[in-house]
């Protein structure tokens, strides 16, 4: 079995590649989405594909450093570990490209024809 310097060296490797794609999630969202007074821009296909492999990157590598640390079994590195998913996965949807892409989409509702006739309770006029 390997040294306990190992699994701890590759849990910091991992920590520092989840930390550096979390900081890119927040430059890309940064990168699509700022403007100065014009519309809401329209992330193109290659900002969301490059989105989904950062978010990839991030969420997986700190995973990959919760589990060596449990099978290091050590309490500081899990907890540590443990913190950096929840916040990985946090910044994920937080700096969502496109945004609002994790939210329900908002229940639509065809127009009223403009022959509408509303039927009121007792008035007759009602088919």
């Amino acid at each position: 079995m390997s040294s306990p310097r190992v699994g701890r060296g590759w849990a910091f490797g991992l920590w520092a590649i989840g930390s550096l794609c979390g900081l890119a999630l927040l430059w890309q969202s940064f990168e699509v989405y700022f403007n100065l007074g014009s519309q809401t821009p329209v992330p193109s296909k290659s900002d969301i594909a490059r989105y989904d492999v950062t978010a990839i990157l991030c969420v997986g590598s700190v995973i990959a450093a919760l589990v060596i640390s449990i099978l290091r079994r050590s309490v500081w590195l899990i907890v540590f570990s443990s913190i950096l998913v929840v916040m990985a996965l946090g910044g994920s949807v937080l700096f969502a490209v496109p945004a609002g892409r994790w939210a329900p989409p908002e229940p639509t509702s065809e127009p009223l024809s403009p022959y509408y006739k509303p039927c009121y309770s007792g008035s007759g006029d009602c088919n």
